[in-house]
């Protein structure tokens, strides 16, 4: 994803800015999470305040487990006898207008399938976002304004053996309980059960701050079962998103950006009684038709695949295209296991949420590299991207980036892995100096 999508939240951290002519440089700052900040010169955290936590850079990072979004300790800025000369303090930060993110989650039949080891696909995905301690929806809700469709289907058994669905369980392309030829045998099982009740199935979680409890109460332990009207859930989702872009809350500074993250693992079909079953043909082309649709109006559209399947892939390439039309790089994700998955959310959600922090200061532009960022004691590579987004990282051209960059004369933004780790907690304590002679404290 390219740097443009990254958010420009701004994280709540601390900083530790070089001496000027201090006789002794203080010590490292723990960096500061989830509202939290530090007062220079005590020692306990302040009371939580509305600073929030940050995404990525090139290309989408975002957050699986690795323990709550609290600091994993606190520090303060020491001068050895308070030298007012010292460049050093705590960071704090107000939060950027909270960027939409929507889940389109096929819940067919297939969903059942192995995944890793001991689990499926589902229940993969649900643990990803909604394990209480680390899942990413409970870690972010104070972040992002979450909201969340799960959708599947009836099926007509008559019509997808007539229609050209091909038969039940693993069989044909469109055949019930996920669309695909990957079909487990699992799913003839959720088939046999899915002959009545709604079609589509559409339960929606509209997006709001703080929404991770009514995800997880609208969120079944195991797969809804059914067919794959990916379609129109695409288009119940545009319809409701679409009006709300540009649109600000009382206490936004803009607009929300908004995305949809959308994680299946069969091509669409709509073998619903009364359906046209088929190919399948007319179903993809809606999926595509709907990512357009929104990214014309201003919604992101990026798409995970949960399922091996090279026809389904060809499928989804389109709807990612589609879908973040402004990246030439966009694609269909397709983690091939639970961890992989976790990273995959991580990544994407920090393209959403964003990966910068303030300084206490202003840098001097095009001089940044002369100083050093580091994350857990370790030097984070200095990167500058050009205005025809060329990229250099520590003075070496790179298609992805990996490290710092100055984004403003008082803020530097984590990218690609550097800001993953952060966001994934294994990171989190960054330090930054400057030579005095290019930085000026505020």
């Amino acid at each position: 994803m390219s740097a443009a999508r990254v958010g420009t939240q701004f994280l709540v951290l601390a900083l530790l800015l070089a001496a000027c002519s201090a006789p002794e440089r203080p010590t490292a700052i723990r960096g500061v999470r989830s509202g939290q900040s530090l007062a220079a010169g005590s020692g306990a955290p302040a009371q939580p305040g509305t600073g929030a936590r940050a995404g990525a850079a090139a290309g989408p990072v975002v957050p699986p487990p690795g323990g709550p979004l609290l600091p994993r300790a606190t520090g303060v800025a020491k001068s050895g006898g308070i030298n007012p000369k010292v460049c050093a303090s705590a960071v704090v930060q107000a939060a950027k207008t909270p960027p939409i993110v929507v889940f389109v989650i096929d819940g067919s039949g297939s969903m059942c399938a192995p995944y890793g080891t001991g689990g499926t696909r589902w229940q993969a995905l649900r643990g990803a976002l909604l394990e209480p301690t680390n899942g990413l929806i409970y870690r972010l809700q104070d972040q992002v304004k979450f909201g969340a469709l799960l959708y599947d289907g009836t099926v007509d058994l008559a019509l997808a053996l007539i229609g050209g669905g091909g038969p039940p369980g693993p069989g044909g392309p469109g055949g019930p309980g996920g669309g695909n030829a990957q079909n487990p045998p699992c799913a003839l099982a959720a088939a046999m059960n899915k002959m009545t009740g709604m079609c589509p199935q559409l339960l929606y979680t509209p997006a709001e701050m703080n929404n991770a409890m009514a995800i997880d109460m609208a969120y079944p332990t195991i797969e809804l079962g059914g067919s794959t009207p990916t379609d129109r859930a695409m288009k119940q989702v545009m319809d409701s998103l679409i009006p709300m872009v540009g649109m600000m809350g009382p206490d936004d500074k803009k607009p929300s950006e908004i995305f949809v993250i959308l994680a299946t693992d069969g091509a669409p079909n709509d073998i619903c009684v009364g359906g046209v079953g088929g190919d399948g043909a007319p179903q993809r082309a809606g999926v595509i038709a709907e990512a357009t649709r929104g990214a014309d109006e201003g919604v992101t559209t990026w798409v995970i695949s949960l399922a091996d399947d090279p026809s389904l892939q060809a499928h989804l390439d389109e709807v990612a295209r589609a879908g973040a039309p402004k990246d030439p790089a966009a694609h269909t994700f397709n983690p091939a296991s639970p961890d992989e998955l976790v990273q995959t959310l991580a990544q994407l959600l920090g393209g959403a949420v964003g990966c910068n922090i303030a300084l206490n200061g202003k840098v001097t532009v095009g001089q940044e590299c002369q100083g050093t960022v580091l994350q857990n004691g370790m030097p984070v590579p200095c990167c500058q991207v050009d205005a025809a987004g060329a990229w250099t990282c520590n003075n070496t051209p790179t298609t992805t980036p990996n490290g710092w960059r100055l984004t403003d004369p008082g803020a530097i933004e984590l990218v690609g892995e550097s800001c993953t780790q952060f966001l994934l907690g294994s990171a989190d304590l960054v330090n930054a100096e400057f030579p005095c002679e290019i930085f000026s404290p505020n």
